[in-house]
């Protein structure tokens, strides 16, 4: 399932904090309606060999594609490795794992790994239930916090009521597989113009004056769903604004505005985009699938989208590129970027110590290496390598490197609030139609933003 996808589905489950009811689980040494306190639990193990014989039971949204290929293949190889554990998957897609996890986690056998997805709406809900555990002393153990990249350890972390995001303990842990907003190049167009792979913002947008002034559309965008738009403004705003002030206002610290995350740099610069022509006339009225399509038969220079999300049919990736968009002040690119899925573990989990032992696998150098080998983006280990015989999976791993290395991500900009996603594309569509201000997407973003810290002020 790629990251738009994702994105969408995100959106269309969203509600309100105060409108979820929860019942706190029976974790030994909790009450209710607080997570389980590692503390209480006492020491954890971390040879496999030494827990006897267990079936793990697993939860994810890997239904098809290499997502099912690689889970399959981290479940071999761990089984391999440990002989006395065994993994049971149960794969169902997203909506439905989504509607059914805190039922499934309620119940007398609940799975013992869940793909509790990061934000309000699912991740911090099942914390404030005491539905998933604290994983605090398995980090410590198993070196997370010194491995994992700050910036993406960050979007697994809570407070224990639930109510503060990207501080606090860790509740969920990263895989090694990347999901980010990168931007794709068609290589023949950009030595059409005369241009090579831009390394500045002035570059990048050189590059788009120079494709329209050769008849070329600069990028491609479909916007009918209201999601292509975030493409485009998200990594704008990455490229305009402080790293560390977007996270904070996405986490909600240290009383940031989104005037200071460079949402309102980003937001004038796409409708600078629009009114120069640099995106298609019809944008507004083409699926966003389409003119992924027609990105790939040729009719754009550029694209901004999720990795892996192209349609690209076998023979055809040697035709493109990717890159993360420079930043306008010269530093390292930062990208809206996560892992391909998160797991927990369940607080009634009777097996915490080998679903812990999972997990640390999922994330390791050989899961990394196991997403490469089936050319899909690996995430937290910048020393793994392409084969080379794909440019563009070349440069995904490239782009992927530069993420963790740098400790360069941002969590996406519509999990500040469960219905920023809506409000930001409602807004934008009015703005590149000419019925909304820039200020005006301003002043109603943080308007919901605002609204939403009241609920969780109660």
């Amino acid at each position: 399932m790629d990251a738009l996808k994702r994105t969408m589905r995100i959106s269309a489950l969203a509600v309100p904090l105060a409108a979820v009811t929860l019942l706190a689980a029976c974790v030994p040494g909790t009450s209710t309606g607080k997570a389980a306190d590692p503390a209480q639990a006492g020491p954890v193990v971390t040879d496999p060999a030494k827990m006897g014989k267990v079936q793990l039971q697993v939860l994810d949204y890997f239904t098809g594609g290499t997502d099912v290929v690689w889970m399959n293949g981290v479940v071999a190889a761990f089984e391999k490795r440990y002989p006395n554990i065994t993994v049971k998957r149960t794969s169902l897609p997203w909506d439905d794992v989504m509607k059914a996890l805190p039922l499934k986690l309620k119940s007398a056998n609940p799975p013992d790994i869940v793909p509790a997805n990061n934000g309000w709406q699912s991740l911090g809900t099942l914390v404030r239930g005491g539905l998933v555990l604290n994983l605090d002393n398995y980090a410590n153990a198993y070196g997370w916090k010194k491995t994992f990249p700050a910036s993406i350890l960050s979007e697994h972390e809570f407070s224990a009521d639930g109510k503060q995001m990207g501080t606090g303990s860790l509740f969920g842990a990263p895989v090694a597989r990347a999901s980010l907003i990168e931007v794709y190049y068609n290589r023949a167009l950009l030595n059409k113009i005369g241009a090579t792979v831009p390394k500045t913002f002035a570059d990048f947008e050189g590059d788009l004056a120079k494709a329209k002034g050769a008849g070329i559309t600069p990028i491609s965008m479909g916007n009918l769903e209201q999601v292509g738009v975030t493409g485009p403004l998200f990594s704008a705003m990455d490229a305009l604004g402080p790293q560390n002030k977007i996270s904070d206002f996405i986490y909600s610290h240290n009383n940031v505005k989104i005037s200071e995350t460079g949402f309102p740099e980003a937001t004038a610069k796409v409708k600078e985009w629009v009114d120069k022509g640099y995106f298609p006339k019809d944008f507004a009225a083409v699926a966003g699938q389409d003119a992924a399509q027609a990105f790939v038969d040729g009719k754009a220079l550029f694209r901004f989208d999720y990795s892996g999300s192209l349609p690209l049919k076998n023979g055809q990736s040697k035709n493109f590129g990717s890159f993360l968009l420079p930043r306008a002040d010269g530093g390292h690119p930062v990208a809206t970027a996560s892992s391909a899925t998160n797991f927990s573990v369940s607080a009634k989990s009777k097996h915490a110590d080998a679903a812990a032992a999972f997990m640390n696998f999922a994330a390791s150098p050989a899961a990394a290496q196991l997403a490469v080998d089936n050319e899909t983006m690996p995430l937290l280990d910048p020393g793994v390598k392409a084969s080379g015989n794909d440019p563009l999976f070349t440069d995904d791993v490239a782009a992927a490197a530069q993420v963790s290395s740098n400790n360069a991500s941002v969590p996406y900009l519509d999990w500040a609030t469960p219905t920023l996603l809506t409000t930001i594309q409602t807004q934008v569509q009015d703005l590149l139609a000419g019925k909304a201000s820039v200020d005006a997407v301003i002043k109603t973003a943080q308007g919901d933003y605002d609204k939403f810290q009241k609920t969780l002020a109660k």
